[in-house]
């Protein structure tokens, strides 16, 4: 019986939003933003809400395209990936930043059309991003992890490859790069990279859920089972190692989802919600 494996990719993305603080726009004692990019892209980051609604009204004050900057970022942070990406498009061009900047505002912009799977227009807007720095290994790489959730497993290799040889000891990179490889059947390739990454983070708990995939296609059960084995050990309660566990249970011939809802239950436990 074909036992069928899990190859989850999770991808964590450099720009991490931050709560939004319900109710604290009509807090008592809450500073009015200064009318400043500077000051009201940090307030984006903390109080979304406040600082869209503040940036609206320094727009109607004369704020300009900082003003709207402002409220493009506010929705990405308040997790509006469209319009934030529509609104960035908008905005970028007409700002006048350093090549550097204005590098990373397309990134952000490709960012929120990925979040919105809207892969063709975060693939262009990565891509405008890179050719205003094309020695980027971060953009190089976010726009691999994009190519990756659209299954351009070419394109990913061909990013990946760059953004390595800027600098090779990104370990999430050499790891996608290795899963990106076993999806073009170059395991041997695959296994050289997973070698290369448990080198320099032994505990990376994705690394070890594929190295134990790419043994079990080949065969080797006893390899596979003691390399999930340990990604369950340092990935407790992450991704990859519940797909290490269900893996586990399913090369036994074991159904997960049968063998949880079975399970005996230890005193105290409460069922799931």
């Amino acid at each position: 019986m074909m036992i069928t494996l899990k190859h989850p990719l999770r991808f964590a993305s450099r720009l991490m939003a931050a709560a939004v603080l319900c109710g604290m726009a009509t807090a008592a004692g809450a500073v009015p933003v200064a009318l400043n990019r500077d000051t009201c892209l940090e307030r984006a980051k903390e109080l979304p809400d406040f600082a869209y609604a503040e940036a609206q009204l320094w727009e109607k004050k004369g704020g300009g395209n900082d003003a709207r900057l402002c409220q493009a970022m506010a929705q990405l942070f308040r997790g509006e990936y469209k319009e934030s990406a529509a609104a960035l498009e908008a905005v970028i061009p007409d700002l006048g930043l350093p090549p550097k900047v204005t590098a990373g505002l397309w990134g952000k912009a490709g960012w929120a059309w990925f979040n919105a799977k809207e892969h063709a227009k975060a693939d262009a807007d990565y891509t405008k991003a890179i050719g205003l720095q094309p020695t980027d290994p971060d953009l190089l790489i976010d726009r691999a992890t994009e190519r990756a959730g659209a299954e351009h497993w070419w394109d990913v290799l061909r990013d990946l490859d760059r953004a390595l040889s800027l600098d090779g000891g990104r370990v999430e990179a050499i790891v996608l790069r290795a899963e990106t490889k076993h999806r073009l059947g170059r395991d041997v390739e695959a296994g050289r990279d997973l070698r290369m990454a448990l080198s320099l983070d032994p505990d990376n708990g994705q690394a070890l859920l594929l190295s134990g995939n790419i043994k079990a296609d080949r065969g080797d059960k006893p390899g596979a089972k003691a390399d999930w084995t340990r990604a369950v050990q340092v990935g407790a309660g992450t991704a990859a190692g519940v797909a290490a566990q269900d893996n586990l249970l399913r090369i036994d011939g074991k159904d997960p989802m049968k063998d949880e809802a079975t399970a005996p239950k230890k005193a105290g436990d409460k069922p799931k919600s």
